[in-house]
């Protein structure tokens, strides 16, 4: 519930009013004021003041300090003159002090509403008024560039001419050095002394000419381009030939009698055989396309995310192109596996098993985890004795793995412990 303060010092002048509101931890920025011409409060929970002023007042010069507790107002009246009291006469009639109250609201609203709409359109103002400048900056700079442009073009233009000029006056002096002094006596004493005239003019001209040329070569050498008479050096070109790499043969540290060489080669003629992307889709794909690295790198970044389905649509792409390579297969079974689809697990343990033939030492560790990949997904399937099998196989070949021989012993007892109970 607010506490109403009633013991308030004022003051007047002729011009002015001055209020002293006690209110105790008063700060300016949580200070409510409502004021128009003729009502005035002050709220700071849990304290409230309110008056409904004597005359009308000038609420746009209204001034709030807010200061040791107290909050002083200064109120400038509307007419020069001095009250005696503070209060409206009606004060204690309430229909009339609601309807004041009800007024200032309205004014105070429609004063917001205007300051609004002032700020709003000063800010409009302010808008346009930036949009000029910018334009005008825009439009200086074009002139500028524009102008920067035209020189330049001037400039080159310019330069064309003179170069033109220069050309042609070293075409004629070419022309002239060609002509032998035999030939210059035999024109002078076949022409007439008119014929004669014209010739030493023409010669003045010239000579006048190769000056000319002559000071512009020395004084703008970086902006003429000289016409050698003399024949271009040509550049020998690199010759070519042929270098021949050779690989060092792969030995395979196992004694002779035991060695497996034959088929180890077969297993890598294979290899290099399920690379090869067929003809009728080289012209299809793009380069990333036929690169199983890349596809294979592609596949395995959408499985350690989880996006299994994604990572065998490439797997499915890349088996198209690379329909012999075994380890397609067996990565493709392990996302089938995440999804629950057991059976093209199977499958495609199968398939891997059937491409990783000849078996070498190289491919040893792919066929292992086939053969455990597959078995765990009949015994997902609930074919424990096909599960046992193969886990049997892969134990076979890595005898050494506890892992496997566990996991085998696992499902030999379970189906120990089910056949005792049928």
């Amino acid at each position: 519930m607010p506490v109403i303060i009633r013991d308030i010092n004022w003051e007047e002048t002729d011009i002015n009013l001055v209020l002293h509101i006690p209110m105790k931890g008063a700060k300016a920025n949580k200070l409510d004021v409502l004021s128009s011409d003729q009502y005035l409060k002050v709220s700071f929970p849990p304290f409230f003041y309110e008056v409904f002023l004597y005359d009308f007042v000038n609420d746009d010069k209204s001034r709030i300090i807010v200061q040791n507790g107290f909050v002083e107002v200064t109120l400038t009246k509307q007419n020069p003159r001095k009250w005696n009291q503070l209060s409206h006469p009606q004060s204690e009639n309430k229909e009339i002090m609601k309807a004041l109250r009800e007024e200032a609201l309205n004014q105070m609203g429609l004063k917001q509403k205007q300051r609004t709409e002032a700020n709003s359109s000063l800010l409009n103002a302010n808008k346009r008024e930036a949009v000029r400048e910018q334009m005008k900056l825009e439009g200086a700079e074009r002139n500028r560039i524009d102008t920067i442009k035209k020189n330049e073009r001037d400039k080159i233009s310019e330069e064309m001419k003179q170069f033109e000029e220069n050309q042609k006056i070293q075409r004629q002096l070419a022309m002239q050095n060609h002509i032998k002094p035999n030939e210059i006596q035999l024109r002078e004493e076949n022409n007439g002394p008119e014929n004669k005239k014209m010739i030493f003019e023409e010669n003045k001209v010239i000579e006048k000419k190769k000056t000319i040329f002559e000071e512009n070569t020395s004084k703008n050498v970086s902006r003429t381009v000289e016409i050698s008479l003399e024949p271009k050096l040509s550049i020998p070109l690199r010759e070519t030939c042929r270098i021949a790499v050779n690989f060092t043969s792969r030995v395979f540290p196992t004694p002779l009698r035991e060695s497996q060489t034959d088929i180890e080669e077969q297993w890598l003629r294979k290899q290099v055989e399920s690379r090869q992307v067929s003809t009728d889709l080289q012209l299809d794909l793009s380069e990333k396309e036929k690169d199983i690295d890349y596809l294979k790198e592609k596949a395995n970044q959408f499985f350690q995310q989880g996006n299994f389905q994604s990572a065998i649509g490439v797997y499915n792409h890349a088996i198209r192109v690379f329909p012999k390579v075994a380890t397609l297969y067996s990565n493709r079974a392990a996302c089938h596996f995440q999804v629950r689809n057991m059976m093209k697990c199977v499958e495609d343990c199968s398939r891997a098993l059937e491409l990783l033939d000849p078996p070498v030492p190289d491919n040893l560790l792919q066929r292992v985890k086939a053969h455990v990949r597959r078995g765990t997904a009949f015994c997902e399937l609930e074919l424990y004795a096909e599960g046992l099998l193969d886990y049997e196989a892969a134990l076979k070949l890595s005898p050494d793995d506890e892992k496997v021989r566990e996991d085998a012993q696992r499902i030999r007892n379970f189906l120990e412990k089910n056949q005792d109970f049928s």
